[in-house]
């Protein structure tokens, strides 16, 4: 099935495949799951790492 902008998008689970982890189905959000990623990827990294030196730095 697909997903069209002007709809809701349903509730169905679809199989999800993150590093590090087996295949499983999953009700999250896509948008969750980019979130995951991206935090786990080495740019997310470098963005948690500057944010703790700017907190740092700020006090």
């Amino acid at each position: 099935m697909f997903e069209r902008a002007n709809q809701k998008s349903s509730n169905q689970g679809r199989s999800v495949k993150l590093p590090g982890k087996t295949t499983q189905r999953s009700d999250a959000r896509p948008v969750d799951i980019a979130r995951e990623l991206r935090a786990k990827s080495e740019l997310g990294r470098r963005e948690a790492k500057l944010a703790k030196a700017e907190a740092k730095l700020s006090g």
